[in-house]
């Protein structure tokens, strides 16, 4: 969950409809103007008025919004929505009125002030951003006086320059094979932990004989997700959930399994009528004609390309006459997902594919990974249609009770892993180097690393010296904690 930061404190009514906030006093943006309500109700008619990247859909839902005084805002919705407080509110940054009023061609406008710990003082194009200590942020003064933030293509020259202490952190994840080379030099320090960023098998459920469920959930048998994480990633992954959603996520359905079996998964396609009638060692499908598939990959991704190649070898195994077939990226893209819409169809059999971290951010996106319907699901790449998860996700979305919405995301996870749309291999750890003799003070955030802004802020400034004294259930289950326990928790 989302933890209040410029908010002093709010509240939600019971029907979820509103929300009343106050903001902290002694707010700022870079120039020294204050951030008060003016400037949230401002930011909200502004991106509604131009429609811009993700924020303006998410802030559709607000009906209104009430200014009662420079601290005091009143949101009130037009229907209840379970993940409001991630997304707009823990995503949306406060536009200061007196700047951007004046803007009404934002893709023109490169103004940056913003009101954050610390304020961009340089920048030069495909070489660096420079930013500096905002002395006067509302939570103390950073820590640190300038960050400087080159950018470095060549992650072999990138690792390098850590070593040789050129830099004193990398936000790139370290390849797990240089993990135990780290570990062993007295400039770097290795720290990681779990990344939400998920490498998965897609299938185009569209395309027969990936239509068939059976067909689909033995190529998920035929998967040793385990085998890929020890032989690939050196054990610096965790497995993937057929359910699709993370372990470490609050919503994750612990009862769910796939145990790695050929024989099951040959007899599984025996059953529904898949056979080699020829003795060539591979199957036919219901058609008569042989199954041969291709496994698309980017060239440009050594993980991922030994990733299909192993994959091919056990769906070869089990009599799926499969091949991989590298390309770069741009090609692979316009087959699985033709300019970035699924309404338009896809043209492939099978990918190595892989979501960010942001689509672990809660539950509901499952409904954009899967709903047939592509206004609602945005992602469903593989053409994945089924009326019952279709019903499933769209009560998700317009339920608020917390118990009702946990047994909905259990029952939309178990139909997931029964179905299998896609096959979940793993969620590689982020493992993060950085030079302690320089900065020991990195706090680890679960999905993002080291860099991020808790690392950056004074954290004895984090805490408010009035402890929020909320009910959980009612308030979003926010509670103001010490970082070390925040970092463990926040998503």
């Amino acid at each position: 969950m989302p933890i209040p930061w410029l908010v002093s404190n709010y509240s939600v009514s019971e029907d979820g409809l509103t929300y009343e906030f106050v903001l902290h006093e002694n707010v700022t943006f870079h120039d020294g103007e204050p951030l008060t309500a003016d400037d949230v109700k401002f930011t909200v008619e502004y991106f509604k008025e131009y429609p811009k990247s993700r924020f303006t859909n998410p802030l559709g839902v607000i009906e209104s919004l009430e200014v009662q005084s420079d601290t005091e805002f009143t949101m009130t919705l037009s229907s209840a929505s379970a993940n409001f407080m991630i997304q707009p509110l823990a995503d949306l940054p406060v536009l200061p009125e007196h700047i951007w009023s004046e803007i009404n061609d934002p893709d023109e406008s490169d103004n940056n002030i913003g009101s954050g710990p610390y304020k961009l003082s340089e920048h030069r194009s495909g070489e660096y951003y420079q930013l500096e200590a905002n002395k006067d942020y509302f939570l103390g003064e950073p820590p640190i006086g300038e960050i400087v933030l080159p950018i470095v293509e060549d992650t072999t020259a990138l690792f390098t320059a850590l070593r040789s202490g050129e830099l004193d952190a990398v936000s790139a994840n370290v390849s797990p094979e240089l993990v135990e080379q780290f570990e062993s030099s007295p400039n770097v320090e290795i720290i990681q932990g779990a990344g939400f960023s998920t490498t998965l098998l897609q299938l185009n459920a569209d395309r027969y004989p990936m239509t068939e469920t059976a067909f689909r959930n033995a190529i998920s048998l035929a998967i040793d997700r385990q085998y890929l994480i020890d032989t690939i990633l050196l054990g610096y992954a965790q497995e993937g959930s057929p359910g699709f959603i993370h372990p470490s996520s609050p919503f994750y359905n612990d009862e769910l399994s796939i145990e790695h079996n050929l024989d099951t998964a040959r007899q599984t396609l025996t059953d529904v009528g898949f056979e080699d009638t020829n003795g060539d060692g591979f199957i036919e499908g219901q058609n008569g004609e042989e199954v041969t598939l291709e496994m698309l990959v980017y060239s440009n991704s050594p993980t991922r390309i030994r990733t299909a190649e192993i994959i091919t070898e056990w769906m070869n195994e089990i009599g799926i006459n499969t091949s991989v077939r590298a390309m770069d990226m741009t090609t692979v893209d316009s087959l699985v997902w033709p300019e970035f819409d699924v309404s338009q169809g896809r043209d492939f059999d099978l990918s190595i594919w892989g979501w960010s971290s942001t689509m672990q951010l809660f539950p509901d996106r499952m409904a954009e990974l899967f709903h047939s319907d592509p206004s609602i699901g945005s992602v469903n790449i593989g053409g994945y249609s089924n009326e019952e998860f279709d019903e499933l996700a769209e009560t998700l979305i317009e339920t608020v009770s917390q118990d009702e919405r946990e047994q909905l995301i259990n029952e939309i996870q178990t139909l997931v892993a029964n179905e299998t749309p896609n096959v979940p291999l793993y969620y590689q750890n982020i493992i993060n180097a950085y030079n302690p003799n320089v900065f020991d003070g990195y706090t680890f955030q679960i999905g993002k690393g080291i860099i991020n802004k808790l690392s950056f802020v004074t954290s004895e400034n984090t805490n408010s010296e009035e402890e929020a004294k909320t009910d959980e259930e009612e308030q979003g289950r926010w509670t103001q904690k010490p970082l070390e326990k925040i970092m463990r928790e926040i998503m």
